[in-house]
C-alpha cells in the first residue's frame, strides 16, 4: 500500500497514519501526536493542529486528486533545547497477566463462540456446546492463573488490541471481574460462574449491524434502541440453545443497568440488579475506555478511575468499584509514561496508596520523581508509551 505525506489541514477523516507523527513539547523534546495505524477523524485533525503538526504521512482509500502531496516535514526541535541524547534504555517487559499460549488460546474460543452465535436464529446446536465447552475450559485456566498468588495485583495491558477488540475486550473483562470477585471473596465456583457470564457478556452485538458498531459519531436514537438489544438478543439465542440458567442469563441482561435506574433493558434500581451484572458493569466500562481503538487515543487508567469513581451511586456502587480498584494495577512497574514538562519516565514503584500517582524514575537517569508528594503536584502522567511510540532521542533496549 502506497503512503502519501499530506499538509494535516488536508487530513480526511477515513485516512489512516502511516507514520508515528510527533510534535516538540515547550521542554525541546519530541512527543507522539498520532500513531501508526489510527484511523483519522475530525478530533484526530484537531488535535494534531493544536499540537503544531503541519504534514503527515497517510494511507488513504480517499481520493487525492485535489489534495497537495507535499515532501514530510523534517522533525525539528525548538531552539534553544535540542532533542535529548540519552542512553538507551533497558526495560524489563512487563510481566503479562497470562501466558501468551493461555491469551491465544482464549481468544480463538471466544471468537468461535461468538461467530457461532453470529446467526441468533440459526445456531448449530452441537457447534453451540463445544464452543462453550472451550469457553468454559479457558476461564478455569484464568482461575488457576488468577488465584495463584492471592496478594497481587492485576493489569490488562497485554489483553489491549486494535485487531480483534471483541475478543480481546471479552477475556479482559472476564479477568477484571473475576479479580473484582477475589476480592470480594467469592469461592473458586462463584468466580467460574462470574466469568463464564463476563466472558459472554456482549455475545448479543453479533445480532447488531457493524456499521453501528464502528460508527465514529454520536448514534441516531434509533441506532441507540439497536445496541440496546444487544443484550435482548445474547440471552435469548443463549436460551434457545440451552445455553446457560437464570444466573447466567440474568447477568447478561442487565450488566447495563444503573444503581439510579437510569439503565437498560428495565430501569432496575440497585437492589434489583444482579450482583454478576454490577461486577461486570464496572469490568466494561473500565476495559472500553482505556482501549485503543482505531478512532480514538483509549483513557489514561487515572483517567478511568476518576470516571467510574464520579459514577458510584449513579452508575456503579461503592463496594463493588472499591473491590475493582482494590485488585487493578493502573500503572504497571516499568511501564514508560510521558511527564506534562515533557520528560519520558519509567514507573518505578506502584504502592497502592498512591496508584494514580506512582514513583517513576526519569529516562536515562537514575532520579526518582513521587507524584505524590506536595512538591510535585503540578507534576502528571499526561500518556503511557509503547517502545515502538517513542520519539527521536529514546531508544528501549
Amino acid at each position: 500500500m502506497i503512503s502519501y505525506c499530506i499538509k494535516v489541514e488536508d487530513a480526511r477523516p477515513g485516512m489512516k497514519v502511516a507514520e508515528p507523527a510527533y510534535f516538540t513539547t515547550s521542554a525541546g523534546t519530541q512527543m507522539l501526536a498520532a500513531r501508526i495505524g489510527a484511523e483519522i477523524d475530525q478530533n484526530l485533525i484537531k488535535l494534531m493542529t493544536a499540537r503544531g503538526v503541519k504534514t503527515i504521512e497517510v494511507f488513504s482509500d480517499v481520493p487525492l486528486d485535489d489534495i497537495a502531496i507535499t515532501p514530510p516535514e523534517p522533525l525539528k526541535a525548538s531552539t534553544p533545547n535540542p532533542p535529548p541524547n540519552l542512553p538507551p534504555e533497558k526495560i524489563k517487559p512487563i510481566a503479562p497477566v497470562i501466558s501468551e499460549k493461555l491469551k491465544e488460546e482464549a481468544v480463538c474460543s471466544v471468537k468461535e463462540l461468538f461467530d457461532c452465535f453470529s446467526d441468533k436464529d440459526n445456531v448449530n446446536k452441537t457447534t453451540a456446546y463445544k464452543c462453550v465447552s472451550d469457553v468454559e475450559g479457558v476461564i478455569d485456566d484464568l482461575i488457576e492463573v488468577l488465584t495463584t498468588d492471592n496478594s497481587s495485583l492485576i493489569h490488562i495491558n497485554d489483553l489491549k488490541s486494535v485487531d480483534d477488540y471483541t475478543y480481546h475486550h471479552s477475556i479482559s473483562v472476564a479477568v477484571l471481574a473475576m479479580a473484582t470477585g477475589r476480592e470480594l471473596g467469592f469461592d473458586k465456583n462463584t468466580l467460574f460462574r462470574l466469568g463464564r457470564c463476563a466472558m459472554m457478556h456482549d455475545i448479543g452485538k453479533q445480532a447488531v449491524p457493524i456499521g453501528i458498531i464502528n460508527k465514529k459519531g454520536k448514534l441516531t436514537d434509533e441506532e441507540y434502541d439497536t445496541i440496546k438489544q444487544h443484550v435482548i438478543w445474547g440471552v435469548a439465542a443463549l436460551k434457545a440453545n440451552g445455553v446457560g440458567d437464570q444466573e447466567l442469563w440474568d447477568g447478561i441482561m442487565y450488566h447495563h443497568e444503573k444503581t439510579n435506574g437510569t439503565g437498560y433493558p428495565d430501569k432496575l434500581k440497585s437492589d434489583q440488579i444482579p450482583l454478576f451484572s454490577k461486577i461486570i458493569s464496572v469490568a466494561d466500562v473500565y476495559d472500553a475506555i482505556t482501549s485503543f481503538r482505531s478512532y480514538r487515543n483509549p483513557m489514561l487508567p487515572s483517567e478511568a478511575f476518576n470516571i467510574i469513581f464520579k459514577e458510584v451511586g449513579i452508575s456503579f456502587e461503592y463496594p463493588v468499584v472499591k473491590a475493582f480498584f482494590a485488585k487493578l494495577e493502573l500503572y504497571p512497574l516499568n511501564t514508560i509514561v510521558e511527564l506534562s514538562d515533557g520528560r519520558l519516565a519509567i514507573i518505578h514503584d506502584s504502592d497502592t496508596k498512591f496508584r494514580l500517582r506512582p514513583a517513576v524514575r526519569l529516562w536515562g537517569s537514575d532520579e526518582i520523581i513521587y507524584l505524590a508528594a506536595t512538591a510535585n503536584r503540578d507534576l502528571n502522567i499526561i500518556n503511557v508509551m509503547h517502545a515502538n511510540d517513542l520519539p527521536p532521542g529514546y531508544e528501549a533496549e
